[in-house]
């Protein structure tokens, strides 16, 4: 007579496979949530400068002045310029000007809206230098009307060790530097 052969796990066997996989999601946890931040400035990152490149480019192509400017709500039916000073998280505005340079805000009667600056993911935010304060104007020629170097810092709670940050000088390209950035406020 033949004997069966139980085809199982003993309690001791599942039990320290149990504990190799706690160590394992113990440690990969965390790594998962620093990837996810780091995804999100990235992403934020590379969408501004997108459209930095954006705006630069028609500028020169329609022979105008493009701006981009802070807004409070960019989704609005009418968006217009403003919001919170050296605030961009909650969205910007990209338009060409009317070409009479009597300001630097949208109206939407003269001016031409070009692009909408999404309101930026939970835990991100975007500042500006007083250079980049209200908005960041484009010459046909591709340089800035700013007075200097124009800064835009994009952070989350873990600060400058691990915030971006996008430099715009006089010549009007952009140019972005990853971790350890000098100025992020949140």
């Amino acid at each position: 007579m033949k004997q069966s052969q139980n085809r199982g796990f003993t309690l001791p066997e599942i039990l320290i496979t149990l504990g190799i996989v706690a160590i394992v999601l113990s440690m990969a946890v965390p790594a998962v949530g620093t990837t996810i931040k780091n995804n999100r400035l990235a992403t934020t990152l590379n969408q501004v400068v997108t459209d930095l490149h954006f705006a630069r480019s028609e500028a020169a192509k329609r022979g105008v002045r493009v701006i981009l400017c802070r807004s409070a709500n960019p989704n609005a039916a009418t968006p217009s310029c403003g919001g919170t000073t050296q605030v961009w998280t909650s969205g910007y505005l990209i338009f060409a000007d009317d070409g009479n340079y009597a300001n630097s805000w949208y109206n939407p009667g003269t001016d031409t809206l070009l692009r909408l600056g999404q309101p930026v993911t939970s835990g991100v935010a975007l500042r500006t230098s007083s250079t980049w304060n209200n908005n960041l104007e484009f010459n046909a020629d591709g340089s800035t009307n700013e007075g200097g170097t124009a800064q835009m810092s994009i952070c989350d709670d873990r600060e400058e060790a691990k915030g971006r940050q996008i430099t715009v000088r006089r010549n009007g390209i952009a140019k972005t530097q990853i971790e350890n950035i000098s100025n992020c406020i949140l």
